[in-house]
């Protein structure tokens, strides 16, 4: 507490002396500032008193000059007056009177006479003559006017007026002026300057030159007479800063202002103020030296103290962290004198006081109390240093292994033994940790069932190996001893092996699979997992060596199986793209050349001669292709049944497909017999170019696919196959928006029976109208239909929308009209059913009979079987069946015979020339004839005109429909014709 007290009074002694400090500092230097400012202002006022004496005298100087020209001016005028009458006969005696004037005045150049009425003479100054024009005889008694330049100095006109007009003008040389200032004393940066009225610069004086003729804008005071005031500004002829006193007390058109430069006045004052600053500075740098120095002082005083305490605290708190006690025996008294950090090793309360030395001896293991007793004993009689490490029995159980030393010190009546106890719990638990984790790992690396050794890293012998290692590489422990880990390995990896087995390679080493040799010469591929250890002091290295060779296979096979096809062998399209992508980049030159080989009816095979000999039919001629291509370049193979062959030199793809056509040429020798191989082949070339090899295949494919369209055995490529396939592919897509956004529309033909030319039916055909109201062919858009698969959604909406317009003609009185819709064979066997014909018929309340449905006779050829069950069951559903384009088609007789069929279309194809081919006129009567022998109706289709309409009436056709007898129309139209006449012929 004393040493608190102290420090606490001393840190307030040295705030006191600081604070007494700064507060003199800033006293003393208020005062300075004062001091300053005060001479400062001091110093322009003398500077602003003299510059008022300056313009002052000036001023007076100026006037007396002036009025001395004056009054020579009304002399002039006064001689004027006495000698009018010899002015007016034009004698010269006034002229005499002013060149006497003149000489009189060294100041004046010249006195002019400017009559009123007179014409002035043609050597006189413009300006002089205008400036004349602008005065008023009732201005001032004396104006100034204009300076003008001339060879002998300035010029400045002085105006007096006549009384009976006119003016006397005397030019006034300015530099007589100078003797008015010329003994002044204006200083360096001083001035003083003669303005007039409008601010030109009459004269000017001062070390900073002359600025004769400038004009400046004076302040709005100096123009007033006179006024005289003083201000502090800045020159707007030279720049400088001066305290400036305008006069203007002379009753003449003049100004006259004098300046002393502000620099120079206040020089003096400069240094004054730097010395002030410079006192003042010292001050605070001598204020600041001595606290600084006194805190320096104290603080170190303080950082004494602290150390001293935080030495004691530290020892104390070591002692606690690291377990370690300071005790003192007294063998005489048997007692003990112990710290607190001794006293709680071994688990005793208190510490400082003395402890009788059996409490202590009690807390000793009983393993080992007997040894450490007898080692003390043996220490206090022949006094040699006590050192033992043993365990102590703590109240709660626990055991605590002590490190003990001491010593007898002192030889004096009584020596004492003094020491130290150290808590080595920790490190007796480390040791017995590591020797555990030793045996752990020996036997984690003995029954480890991967091979594992551990080698030197400077010699690359093998200091240790285990079982799996030895079971493994077929050698025995003794023989793998006495090897280096170099020969372990296969001699393909010599060489990158000792490279990194080294130190500083082994974790570049895990990153590839390695290649070992065993005793048998066997190979095995092994990733290896190494770590850098010690062992027996040395740098070595642990590996386990993961056998991966089953592993390794099997990537192997699926890297394989990524880019080849595994019936054939061959690259798979993907791949060979890479492949000749990768030529391109290599080689960049001409590209190479594809052909597309598509087999023709191969997939056949399978299914009948069997799977094996249809994969040894395709094995065959893949093999018969790879021999090509490798004389040419490469090839591929897409399912199913697609082989790409490449040229990689595009100048070789004539020899190269007459090459493919002599191997597709000869016949396959396979189980069951002899296959002749057909094949379509497309052809394309390609630079290398963007796209790659992906678009040239695809070339190549588009020109295959159009040679099996066109039948065609070799198609070459061009630009109009892709703009076609382009167009077929849009025409699909805006089928499909049609069909979505409702574009597609139905128009009806009137059907016609040939007695009486009532309406039997109506045919719905349909159209496809655009936004603009123009539609599409059917020709061109119904085949698409059909390819694509849209006709069957399409024709089921047509199913639906005629059952709709059949309740229109219901509900216009014709409800015995029945509407015919032609159903081609991919929507007869895929959207055809019963049950949906049922559920239609049903939900529009649709008479029997009121839908016929006509059917092309492909549909016959197909399946003839199932469609003869499914036409009879949906004849038994109400619907109508009939055959459209009859003769067009090849229909067995046997088909058309067992058919459940209600009527026959003869196609417009025969009627077109009933009337002019004989042949055409025997088919139709054949047809008449074979149809009402089959108890059939005959319709006749594409009539256009009257005598092909009475042909057929007369050879006994039943009913007829074309441009002649009715145009197709929409309902609307349809029924407001049938409203005018259900007969539409007679």
């Amino acid at each position: 507490m004393d040493a608190t007290a102290k420090r606490v009074r001393r840190l307030r002694s040295v705030r006191a002396m600081r604070n007494m400090g700064i507060w003199l500092g800033i006293a003393i230097t208020v005062g300075l500032c004062a001091l300053v400012l005060l001479d400062r202002q001091a110093r322009l006022d003398g500077a602003s008193r003299q510059s008022m004496a300056l313009a002052s005298g000036v001023d007076r100087l100026l006037h007396y000059e002036l009025r001395n020209i004056q009054r020579a001016m009304v002399g002039v005028l006064a001689a004027q007056a006495v000698d009018a009458e010899a002015l007016a006969q034009g004698t010269s005696g006034l002229d005499a009177w002013i060149q006497g004037v003149v000489d009189r005045h060294d100041e004046l150049d010249d006195i002019l006479r400017f009559d009123a009425d007179s014409v002035p003479d043609a050597g006189v100054d413009g300006r002089l003559t205008a400036w004349l024009q602008t005065l008023e005889p009732t201005d001032a008694p004396l104006s100034a006017g204009p300076l003008l330049p001339t060879d002998r100095g300035w010029l400045l006109p002085l105006a007096v007026p006549l009384r009976e007009g006119g003016w006397v003008v005397a030019m006034f040389r300015t530099g007589e002026l100078d003797s008015m200032v010329s003994a002044l004393d204006t200083g360096r940066d001083g001035s003083a300057t003669i303005f007039t009225q409008d601010g030109t610069v009459v004269a000017r004086f001062g070390q900073a030159g002359p600025h004769i003729g400038r004009q400046v804008e004076l302040p709005k005071d100096a123009l007033h007479v006179g006024g005289r005031f003083s201000q502090q500004l800045i020159s707007p002829l030279d720049g400088v800063e001066r305290m400036v006193t305008f006069s203007n007390t002379s009753a003449f058109p003049f100004v006259v202002s004098a300046g002393i430069g502000l620099h120079e006045a206040l020089a003096q004052w400069r240094i004054y103020a730097f010395c002030a600053l410079v006192l003042a500075l010292m001050y605070w740098l001598v204020l600041a030296a001595v606290v600084r120095r006194a805190r320096r002082d104290e603080g170190a005083r303080e950082a004494l103290m602290a150390e001293l305490e935080a030495q004691a605290e530290w020892l104390q708190q070591a002692q606690l962290a690291s377990g370690t006690g300071v005790w003192r025996l007294f063998p005489r008294t048997g007692r003990v004198r112990a710290t607190k950090e001794m006293a709680a090793l071994y688990g005793l309360e208190g510490g400082g006081d003395l402890i009788p030395a059996q409490t202590f001896i009690d807390r000793i293991h009983d393993a080992d109390r007997a040894r450490v007793a007898a080692e003390l004993e043996v220490s206090q009689t022949d006094g040699q240093p006590f050192e033992q490490e043993y365990r102590v029995s703590l109240p709660g159980g626990q055991v605590r292994w002590l490190k003990v030393r001491g010593a007898i010190v002192g030889d004096g009546e009584e020596p004492v033994m003094t020491g130290t106890a150290l808590d080595v719990t920790e490190q007796r638990d480390a040791q017995q940790r590591i020797a555990r984790a030793e045996l752990q790992f020996r036997h984690i690396f003995e029954r480890n069932p991967l091979p594992a050794w551990v080698y030197d890293l400077e010699d690359l012998g093998f200091l240790a190996v285990n079982e799996a290692a030895v079971e493994t590489y077929g050698y025995s422990r003794e023989d793998l001893l006495h090897m280096t880990a170099t020969e372990l390995l296969a001699p393909e990896d010599q060489a990158a092996g000792r490279e990194a087995l080294v130190p500083g390679g082994g974790d570049d080493a895990q990153a590839r699979p390695w290649t070992l040799r065993t005793r048998d010469a066997r190979h095995i591929e092994v990733r290896v997992h190494a770590r850098t250890i010690e062992l027996d002091g040395r740098p070595a290295r642990l590996v386990l060596a993961e056998d991966i060779s089953a592993r390794m296979s099997y990537e192997r096979d699926l890297a394989w199986r990524a880019d080849h096809d595994p019936t054939t062998g061959m690259l798979t399209l993907a791949a060979l793209a890479d492949r000749l992508d990768s030529h391109c980049a290599a080689d960049g030159g001409a590209g190479f050349a594809i052909a597309c080989v598509q087999l023709r009816d191969l997939e056949l095979i399978a299914p009948t001669l069997g799977r094996r000999a249809g994969e040894n039919i395709l094995c065959a001629a893949a093999g018969r292709f790879n021999q090509v291509a490798q004389r040419f370049g490469t090839c591929g193979y897409m399912p199913s049944e697609t082989f790409v062959v490449a040229a990689l030199d595009p100048r070789e793809l004539d020899a190269m497909v007459a090459a493919l056509l002599d191997a597709i040429g000869l016949p396959v020798e396979a189980e069951g017999g002899t296959f002749i191989l057909e094949a379509w082949i497309g052809l394309a070339s390609g630079p290398c170019e963007e796209g790659g090899a992906e678009k040239v295949i695809g070339h190549a494919a588009l020109a295959a696919l159009h040679a099996r369209r066109e039948h065609l055995q070799l198609v070459r490529y061009s630009a109009a196959m892709a703009e076609q396939a382009s167009a077929r592919l849009a025409m699909v897509r805006q089928l499909r928006q049609a069909h979505e956004r409702g574009e597609f529309e139905l128009h009806f033909q009137p059907i016609h029976r040939l007695c009486d030319g009532s309406v039997a039916a109506i045919e719905a055909l349909l159209r496809w109208r655009h936004a603009d109201g123009s539609y599409t062919p059917p020709a061109q858009f119904i085949p698409l239909c059909e390819e694509s698969g849209l006709i069957v959604p399409i024709g089921g909406w047509v199913l639906e929308e005629a059952a709709r317009m059949h309740a229109r003609l219901k509900a216009a009185g014709h409800g015995d009209v029945a509407i015919a819709v032609n159903v081609s064979a991919v929507q007869f066997e895929s959207g055809m059913c019963p049950e949906s014909i049922r559920h239609l018929f049903e939900r529009h309340a649709l008479p029997p009979r009121a839908l016929h449905l006509e059917l092309t006779e492909s549909v016959l050829l197909r399946h003839p079987d199932d469609v003869r069950a499914l036409m009879g069951t949906l004849r038994s559903e109400g619907l109508c069946l009939s055959i459209d384009d009859f003769g067009t088609g090849f229909s067995s007789m046997a088909y058309l015979r067992e058919l459940p069929l209600d009527h026959l279309k003869i196609d417009r194809a025969f009627v077109d020339d009933v009337t002019r081919d004989p042949r055409s006129a025997a088919i139709c009567r054949a047809m008449i004839a074979l149809g009402h022998g089959l108890g059939l109706t005959v319709i006749a289709e594409g009539v256009e005109d009257a005598r092909q309409l009475d042909w057929l009436r007369a050879h006994g056709c039943d009913q007829a429909q074309g441009y002649h007898l009715g145009r197709p129309m929409p309902m609307d139209a349809l029924l407001d014709a049938m409203a005018t006449d259900t007969r539409v012929i007679g």
